[in-house]
């Protein structure tokens, strides 16, 4: 698997980029997202995300700007009926952030702008991806609500030792409330706890 290339730019297109990676030229086609984004020019040095698809006897190299179009790009064409050709014309048309928010949010009327892409194929890449795709800042959210959960685990079990409740005990209780109320404070995790213990 080709992950990246770092070379020469020896021709730029709206759908395809050359590099000259040490005297071996690669051709590789691009979405429209990843044209607007380089900002290199012919002659340039350029560090570019690959994924080279692989079908019977054809190998075909496609470039992107990020990991993240990279990672679109890969979900895309895991969908029943969406080839690499449709999953770059899909990243020509939306940006990856915008293909990601429209499956999370379940929205198909933004892939009506997308040409070939019609309701049913919209539906199933939504069916098929939206447990897959969270946008960052969901996952961010996702990832401070475990932290903040994990600080109100650790305060209470500290107020329960100092009351003279066993740990293992505590924990248990703790662990038990916590599965049915995440959004419990301090406070009332203490309350409910003591009330079982």
């Amino acid at each position: 698997m080709i992950t990246h290339l770092r070379g020469k730019l020896v021709e730029k297109n709206q759908s395809y980029l050359i590099i000259d990676c040490h005297g071996v030229g690669y051709y590789i086609y691009i979405s429209s997202y990843t044209y607007s984004s380089l900002r290199k020019e012919v002659g340039e040095n350029i560090y570019i995300y690959t994924y080279l698809f692989m079908k019977e006897n054809q190998n075909v190299l496609y470039g992107f700007f990020d990991k993240k179009e990279r990672n679109i790009f890969s979900y895309l064409i895991s969908v029943n009926s969406i080839g690499p050709s449709s999953a770059i014309r899909l990243l020509s048309t939306l940006t990856p952030k915008k293909i990601e928010e429209s499956i999370y949010k379940e929205d198909i009327k933004v892939f009506d702008k997308v040409k070939g892409i019609g309701k049913k194929t919209a539906q199933r890449i939504i069916l098929e991806l939206k447990d897959k795709i969270i946008p960052d800042e969901k996952k961010r959210n996702h990832v401070k609500i475990i932290e903040d959960v994990g600080l109100i685990r650790k305060d209470a079990l500290s107020a329960l030792i100092v009351l003279g409740f066993s740990v293992k005990e505590s924990e248990k209780v703790l662990d038990n409330i916590l599965n049915k109320h995440p959004e419990f404070s301090v406070e009332n995790l203490i309350k409910e706890s003591i009330k079982k213990l």
